[in-house]
């Protein structure tokens, strides 16, 4: 007879997902029995009420065997939290399957990136981990000074969101990037010369993103030179901002301009756009001088630029 595997949605007070994060409580104090001021990352009764995302408990024929949940830090990142596993249940394949379902639900609430810690004697967790392609990160949050901690983050998409590469000239990247003109303008008092229209186009490499199937972002690379990519005309409808597409997007153009030989992808936008250079410098992307071959070394005044070494 074939195991019955299923995954219920439950509050993390549920009296079984209590009794398996008590057993992930003691097997993490005697993995450290011989450190002091170690925290196993058990939840708040606060937090526990409070809980603002999905936390799963698997069972196998009825009986909880597994449990772990995803807890909302932004509009765009959610962390993996609590995940457990009796010990006769790993190397089944079931863990993998409540890491995929968390997945799952993460990218139905809209989320872009899922982070986790761990402990550095866990190591078949960390294993775990990076067989799922979970690539470690620097510390982060209430995890910052723990000697024992290791974090690891994922890109994960929105269940909706879908990228095509796309040309300047393919309708819906025309009409956005007219609304993109025009935007960009309202933050400008002059019309630069040189930018604007088809003549700003040529050579660019665009990517269409759809929710749904409607059109929602796009932008672009052009080939700078051999190992510099610029990156150009990015854009997202303003009622789908903040939601880790533009994210998404700029990491996808960079992995493009990388697979063309690029070593470099440098860009420009101007400072009234304050919500662009944050996100430009929250990406690693640094101040850098004028790059573009028509300025003549000047630069324009209403322009900042950035450049970012591409791994």
């Amino acid at each position: 007879m074939t195991d019955e595997i299923t995954f219920e949605a439950v509050a993390p007070a549920h009296p079984d997902a209590e009794a398996l994060m008590a057993l992930l409580d003691a097997e993490v104090l005697d993995i450290y029995w011989d450190a002091g001021g170690i925290e196993t990352g058990a939840l708040s009764d606060e937090l526990k009420t409070a809980f603002n995302g999905v936390f799963l408990v698997a069972r196998r024929n009825g009986a909880p065997v597994a449990c772990g949940g995803v807890l909302m830090m932004d509009e765009a990142m959610c962390e993996l939290r609590r995940v457990y596993a009796l010990p006769e249940e790993r190397g089944t394949g079931l863990a993998r399957s409540l890491i995929a379902e968390l997945e799952r639900a993460a990218s139905e609430l809209g989320m872009s990136r899922i982070a986790l810690e761990t402990g550095d004697r866990q190591t078949r967790a960390i294993a775990f981990y990076e067989a799922l392609g979970y690539r470690q990160v620097p510390l982060y949050g209430e995890h910052v000074g723990k000697w024992w901690a290791i974090c690891y983050e994922k890109r994960i998409l929105p269940a909706d969101i879908t990228f095509e590469q796309a040309t300047p000239d393919t309708p819906e990247v025309a009409a956005l990037l007219a609304e993109y003109e025009q935007e960009f303008l309202s933050f400008n008092t002059r019309e630069e010369t040189g930018w604007r229209g088809s003549a700003a186009h040529q050579g660019l490499v665009m990517m269409l993103v759809r929710r749904n199937g409607r059109p929602v972002a796009c932008g672009g690379i052009r080939m700078e030179e051999a190992a510099t990519a610029e990156l150009k005309r990015m854009y997202v409808v303003p009622g789908e901002r903040s939601r880790g597409i533009a994210t998404e997007l700029v990491g996808r153009l960079e992995r493009m301009a990388a697979d063309r030989g690029a070593a470099r992808m440098v860009l420009d936008t101007t400072p009234r756009m304050e919500s662009a250079v944050r996100l430009y410098q929250r990406l690693g992307y640094v101040r850098t001088e004028p790059f573009l071959r028509h300025n003549s070394g000047a630069g324009m005044p209403a322009l900042i630029y950035f450049e970012k070494r591409l791994a």
